[in-house]
């Protein structure tokens, strides 16, 4: 399907060129058949409508009769399809959501998943949003796989705790999360910091955990562990881990499919769906109907 060279890949979102304006034109392949993605988003909408109020079923529920079908080539060689509402702007001018964080993508950036993406990057944190604040229980005694048992120990909480989550846009442009101090933190407040001999205190103990145990940490993360050593432990960090970011793909062409459904078949849906008049109603039509042609007898009787 006109993949890429396998190098292209490993590329980080920032380490690629940036891409031409996204073309319209025929990619190579076939589009699935056409019935088989409208029995899927079918079977999904009626599973939707099993935990979406009724009431809110014309608003988060999609009207199948107004879904476009397209294809996308992204530059990972990845040859998708997606389905918007109407017919209108193109794939590469909207917005595509990541699951992570439930947020949306810069325009012409979609998720695309590959087993050989490299690791995350540590992004620095360029806005904050929303604050939420989540219950956490005790911690394990046994610490997780990859943390030494002596960074744990200080780490880990005896007893469950409140702490609060604030949603955040890194430098890329994509979601993140940081963990506040305390309850009582906001953004304005700055991090807090470490007192200068504890963290003299953790650049020893870093060192010699590393020295101790050279995989203990990835180059990267390392790299990440003395730069806020240096800044003084701040907390929260002022750098995130940014999942998306080895799993974004850039938009480089698509193509138009066609309706989801036919819009012959949606014209006959509407009539076939439309509901049946009640028996009052019914009566009032025709006592219109039978005065409008009481009213044309009277008008031809006085032309005879």
């Amino acid at each position: 399907m006109g993949a890429l060279p396998t190098s292209s890949r490993h590329l980080s979102l920032e380490g690629r060129p940036p891409p031409d304006t996204p073309t319209l034109r025929r990619l190579p392949g076939k589009a699935r058949p056409r019935k088989d993605v409208l029995l899927e988003c079918e079977a999904e909408a009626a599973e939707m409508r099993g935990y979406i109020p009724r009431v809110l079923w014309g608003f988060l529920i999609p009207d199948l009769t107004r879904v476009f079908r397209w294809r996308v080539q992204l530059d990972c060689g990845c040859i998708p399809e997606v389905l918007t509402r109407e017919d209108g702007p193109p794939p590469h001018e909207m917005r595509w959501k990541e699951h992570a964080h439930g947020s949306q993508l810069p325009p012409g950036q979609m998720i695309c998943w590959h087993d050989d993406s490299p690791p995350a990057p540590y992004r620095m944190i360029a806005e904050w949003g929303e604050r939420s604040e989540v219950t956490l229980p005790a911690s394990p005694v046994e610490p997780p796989d990859g943390i030494d048992p002596k960074v744990w120990a200080v780490i880990r909480h005896d007893e469950p705790h409140t702490s609060a989550f604030w949603k955040v846009t890194l430098t890329c442009g994509h979601a993140g999360e940081a963990v506040a101090p305390n309850l009582n933190w906001t953004p304005a407040s700055g991090p807090r910091q470490a007192r200068p001999d504890r963290v003299l205190q953790m650049c020893a103990d870093f060192e010699q955990a590393w020295h101790d145990n050279p995989e203990l940490q990835a180059e990267q993360d390392r790299d990440h562990t003395r730069r806020m050593l240096a800044d003084g432990w701040p907390t929260p960090r002022p750098e995130q881990l940014c999942h998306s970011c080895p799993q974004v793909r850039m938009i480089l062409a698509y193509e138009r499919v066609g309706w989801l459904v036919p819009r012959r078949q949606k014209a006959e849906k509407t009539e076939s769906s439309a509901p049946t008049p009640s028996h009052p109603a019914l009566e009032r039509r025709l006592q219109r109907a039978e005065a409008v042609a009481e009213r044309l007898r009277a008008e031809l009787d006085q032309l005879e």
